[in-house]
């Protein structure tokens, strides 16, 4: 066996090991499948942040991608900065703005079709319409829809939250720190 010399090979390395494809570690660390191979092909060395994922999910200490050597550099890193502010302030907070008002929007939607054969019958009670069978039976459709709806909403939720999640962590890590690999000097 070759022993490999590079962040990127180490990566490649245990993930073949392991029989996971680019595509399946990319999903598990909700990046693309292109981020893995240019982190495999060394064309863009991985946030430190990525490394701990991926020592995570490989199941190794987050030193074997450097060989037991590393040098990791905390600096600020000022074009970092600068990319990620115009990408952050143009791109990721409209859609993060958008997708939690599209959350929020559907979780009321959900709560008003839940409690709606509720609302039928406390209108009924207080007089301010009459009972409808009808009403009460459409009412009782949305919120059994609704209660239906519910799981998947959550779970939807949830990828969406992680994706988020790991989105800033990769990206506010990659302003502040900077993982060198030590040089390698010959014997």
């Amino acid at each position: 066996m070759i022993m490999a010399e590079t962040i990127g090979q180490r990566i490649k390395a245990k993930r073949i090991e392991l029989g996971l494809t680019q595509s399946e570690v990319a999903e598990k660390l909700f990046v693309t499948q292109q981020t893995v191979a240019r982190w495999e092909g060394d064309k863009h060395l991985p946030p430190i942040t990525a490394l701990e994922d991926l020592a995570k999910l490989f199941g190794v200490d987050v030193a074997y991608f450097f060989g037991g050597e590393k040098v990791v550099m905390h600096k600020f890193n000022f074009f970092a900065f600068f990319g990620s502010m115009v990408f952050n302030l143009l791109f990721f907070w409209i859609v993060a703005v958008s997708l939690v008002t599209i959350l929020l929007t559907n979780w009321g939607m959900i709560g008003g079709c839940i409690i709606s054969p509720l609302v039928v019958i406390y209108q009924a009670v207080e007089d301010i319409r009459p009972f409808d069978w009808l009403r009460f039976g459409s009412a009782g459709l949305l919120a059994i829809i609704a209660v239906a709806v519910l799981p998947i909403w959550w779970k939807l939720n949830t990828y969406v939250w992680r994706v988020l999640k790991a989105y800033y962590r990769y990206n506010v890590n990659s302003i502040f720190y900077e993982v060198t690999p030590a040089k390698r000097t010959k014997k």
